[in-house]
């Protein structure tokens, strides 16, 4: 296809193609000293520097502002995971000795959101730019829903987190899907109001998006975990 062959997106589909084989070696290659958390935190750092390197070589100044969003937002993504974790107790991280963020939620999480952010924006932008807004809408909200639902129900076996809730097929949790589908569709339409803004806006853009993805996955649990199974 023709798209594929224009340099931004060929660069793309390779960075993520390192990244998979890199991820892929990292995971599934035994090394009795390593622990989960430590190569999930090589792997955010492999593939942000990864990202770094190329729009800093390539001059693709719409990667920076993708990635600097999408890792301010990554940032502020502990403060749900945390809320999950401590305050609605729907969510488990397993303590494997590495250190964690006050002692609940292991330090790769501060930048592992960055990953499916920055793939969702890019993807979204590239769509608007060569159909429509509504195209990118809808396509974004199904990568959303894709991304978010493959990363429940597979990351558990590492063990990276597991859900403990009621409502739930393997590990994936009812209450999170429409918060995450929210989520995804709220980080890409946050980040076109915000990506000409200054970099105090491009933060509040990101603190907007994580605040309604709290207040989303709260009425979500109330609904399902709360009122229809009664927990």
């Amino acid at each position: 296809m023709q798209i594929f062959s224009e340099k931004p997106i060929k660069d793309f589909v390779l960075i993520h193609v390192i990244f998979a084989v890199l991820a892929a070696i990292t995971l599934l290659v035994p090394i009795p000293t390593a622990t989960v958390s430590g190569k999930m935190l090589l792997l955010v750092i492999i593939y942000n520097g990864l990202i770094v390197v190329e729009f800093y070589m390539k001059g693709y100044e719409d990667w920076k502002s993708i990635w600097i969003f999408a890792l301010f937002l990554s940032l502020l993504m502990v403060f749900p995971d945390w809320y999950l974790a401590e305050t609605l107790g729907a969510l488990q991280f397993p303590v494997d000795g590495f250190p964690m963020i006050g002692g609940a939620i292991p330090f790769y999480m501060a930048g592992l959101w960055s990953i499916p952010f920055f793939i969702i924006v890019f993807i979204g932008k590239e769509v608007q730019s060569r159909k429509s807004e509504r195209t990118a809408y809808g396509l974004v909200s199904m990568i959303s829903i894709l991304i978010f639902v493959l990363a429940e129900l597979t990351l558990v076996n590492l063990p990276s987190w597991s859900a403990t809730v009621i409502g739930m097929t393997g590990n994936l949790a009812w209450y999170i899907i429409i918060p995450e589908l929210f989520l995804g569709l709220s980080t890409f339409i946050c980040y076109n109001f915000v990506k000409d803004k200054k970099m105090w806006m491009v933060f509040i853009g990101a603190f907007t998006v994580m605040v309604l993805y709290i207040g989303s996955v709260s009425f979500s649990y109330f609904l399902i975990e709360t009122l229809l199974l009664g927990a």
